[in-house]
């Protein structure tokens, strides 16, 4: 008799007023924990009566807050994504109250002091220590007044955060082009745009959607495609130029930030964010950061020049003039030329073996098989969903006890008002409950690839493979954890080891043997030629010293915006003299990429370094442990268990260290990533 799947235990159905309804039980509930341990008498301060009624509350919450927020991202009802927001700020504002009040502190405080950690199973004290660290970090050892300052400091701040993503996500503005100035776009491409009637004159609307990394559907297609430059111009200062409306919102929490830090006794914000990561300090990131910048800045020159020529040629042979420049603008274009004359490599003929639903199969085939998974699509017609298009999946264990593992939603598609780019949500933690048995988590993956038509299946470029590979990978790690804590309980890990684990899954996207096994001609059905893969993979590090000079920038002006005393910054002078300075390559005249740099007002604030960071780690895995075979069950089991399923019960250098058998190198991130010797 085969297994049922329980049903997920996170409705996303809800309206408006159950959001309203179940954020304010959530707080009720959270409160009353709360009110009754910090009330505790001396006597009455045990493990039962404090850690068992914190970490029971933690668990049974974490999915329903996750939930009342997480719907501002993807819900189609704009109800609910206004309420949504509300609940955020509401529950975020609540969070804040609740981690600074001091009876707590004393109360969990006395309990640690008078209790050997030592004696008490390792994730329970984990739990103890990272709870004592939370207080340090929150000032609950600081006069009342500091901590009352603390407070509204961090009110305000969730505040300013939660606009600057609502403007993010609900950015809407367009920009329109004739048919002549969207020259070397396809017919499927323009027959994908609205259009309207201009004095007789069809205009194109294009907008700014995301779609892959920092990139954007129709810019991400314009820039690589157009051959007018003018039109790649325009569109890409209109892109740089989106939400101006979040500078000052952007100004104003990078000043919240160095002030609470300060109370705190850190010398800035990014030392406070760095306290807690992998790297622990500002000169180890800087160090790392510019050490790169200096080592890829030569190569860098070279690969501009090539472009330079590149596009001087391009000039000749349309007998328009050469500025002598290459411009942003430029960039991707040149690099598909590039790949296209000296590495054969055109996007536009491999995404025909890459359609999207195939890939999927596929790709999720290949997580069985090295992860030792199973996954059982749900009919659409049982499965409660908040889209249409979202699919569910179930997934379950297919090396040991064959128990289901969890949830994967997949919201694949654009629509107004979603989320902008691609990342995964875990929606529900998985943690241990009070009877004993485990809860399973529940994971999302929300992209915005381009939508199938009735004639075409929807087809992927091998960037987008490359992104839906790593975002998965996010999932597995949340579907694969087990822990007996929510608060542990997969991506949780320290942010700068979190995208490590997905970045080791992007090597499978240029690996022979899986490329092989991932694609399939949306007409034939054959698979790519060995010919198209060599060239995929002799091309994986073409302009490479320029593409990880843009990474390195964007960690660059994290880390100095997050460690200056400058009360008055201009983030935009910072942030266009810092690009050119070391992208080589200066922005649009007049733009202000910060204004929609996402990360920097979503939890990777002093954080944008750990890319790269984690990239060491990532490469290290790769080729020392998977490179020989790369689907390896055995190994693939042993990165499972070592890794994806410990969460952040352990340190994460601890982690790395039991699957490698060693402590990590950075030797296979400079041979294959940065290509140093």
């Amino acid at each position: 008799m085969s297994k049922v799947a329980p049903a997920p235990s996170l409705d996303f159905s809800i309206t408006a007023e159950q959001v309203e309804q179940l954020t304010d039980e959530i707080i009720a509930e959270e409160l009353a924990i709360n009110n009754e341990v910090a009330s505790l008498k001396p006597e009455q301060i045990t493990y039962e009566n404090v850690v068992v009624r914190l970490a029971r509350m933690e668990n049974e919450l974490a999915g329903k807050a996750q939930l009342v927020s997480s719907l501002s991202q993807i819900s189609p009802d704009a109800a609910v994504r206004e309420a949504s927001v509300a609940a955020e700020t509401k529950y975020d504002q609540f969070s804040i109250e609740q981690v600074m009040r001091h009876d707590l502190y004393t109360v969990i405080q006395s309990y640690i002091e008078k209790t050997d950690l030592d004696s008490l199973e390792a994730e329970d004290a984990r739990l103890l220590r990272k709870l004592q660290r939370s207080f340090l970090r929150n000032g609950l050892h600081l006069p009342e007044e500091k901590r009352n300052e603390l407070k509204e400091l961090r009110k305000r701040l969730s505040e300013v955060c939660i606009e600057f993503n609502k403007n993010w996500a609900r950015e809407n503005s367009t920009i329109e082009f004739t048919k002549e100035e969207l020259e070397g776009l396809d017919d499927d491409f323009l027959g994908g745009l609205k259009t309207r009637n201009d004095k007789g004159v069809t205009k194109y609307i294009l907008t700014m959607k995301s779609i892959i990394k920092y990139l954007l559907t129709h810019v991400y297609t314009v820039l690589k495609l157009c051959k007018n430059e003018n039109t790649r111009k325009l569109h890409s200062t209109a892109y740089e130029s989106r939400n101006k409306e979040n500078i000052p919102l952007l100004e104003e929490a990078i000043k919240l930030r160095r002030r609470a830090a300060k109370i705190l006794g850190f010398k800035s914000h990014a030392a406070f964010v760095l306290d807690v990561k992998m790297a622990k300090t500002v000169d180890a990131v800087n160090k790392f950061l510019n050490d790169l910048t200096d080592k890829l800045h030569a190569p860098a020159l070279k690969e501009i020049e090539h472009l330079k020529e590149l596009k001087k040629s391009d000039k000749a042979s349309r007998k328009e003039p050469y500025d002598g420049q290459l411009n942003a603008w430029d960039t991707g274009y040149y690099e598909r030329i590039l790949l296209e004359n000296e590495y054969s490599v055109d996007q536009e003929e491999i995404k025909k073996f890459f359609s999207l639903e195939t890939t999927i199969q596929k790709m999720l085939d290949i997580y069985e098989k090295v992860l030792g998974l199973k996954f059982v699509k749900v009919p659409k017609d049982k499965a409660v969903v908040w889209h249409p298009d979202v699919q569910l999946f179930e997934c379950w264990d297919d090396k040991t006890d064959k128990a289901f593992s969890g949830y994967m939603y997949l919201d694949l598609f654009p629509r107004e008002n979603k989320y902008p780019h691609a990342a995964c949500f875990p929606l529900q933690p998985s943690y241990i409950a009070a009877n004993g048995e485990r809860v399973a988590p529940i994971a999302a993956m929300v992209a915005n690839f381009t939508k199938p038509t009735a004639e075409k299946p929807s087809l992927l470029k091998h960037d987008d493979v490359v992104t839906l590979f790593h975002e998965l990978g996010h999932v597995m790690h949340h579907l694969c954890s087990r822990t007996k804590y929510a608060r542990f309980h997969g991506t949780s890990v320290e942010g700068d080891f979190v995208e490590a684990p997905s970045q080791m899954l992007e090597n499978w996207c240029y690996d022979p043997k899986s490329l092989k096994y991932l694609t399939s001609h949306f007409q034939s059905g054959e698979p790519i030629s060995d010919e198209i893969i060599h060239r995929i993979v002799k091309a994986k590090n073409a302009d490479a010293a320029i593409l990880n000079l843009r990474q390195l920038f964007f960690g660059i002006y994290d880390m100095t915006i997050h460690t200056s005393d400058e009360e008055n910054m201009d983030t935009t002078k910072i942030y266009n003299d810092l690009r050119e300075k070391i992208s080589l390559v200066a922005a649009p005249k007049g733009t202000h990429g910060q204004s929609a740099f996402g990360h920097l007002m979503g939890g990777y604030d002093a954080g944008y370094y750990g890319y790269m960071w984690s990239k060491v780690f990532s490469s290290d895995m790769f080729f020392s442990k998977f490179e020989k075979d790369t689907l390896s069950s055995e190994v693939g089991y042993s990165y499972r268990t070592n890794i994806l399923e410990k969460g952040s019960s352990r340190d994460g250098m601890d982690l790395l260290k039991a699957f490698l058998g060693r402590e990590p190198s950075s030797d296979a991130f400079m041979r294959e990533d940065i290509g140093v010797q």
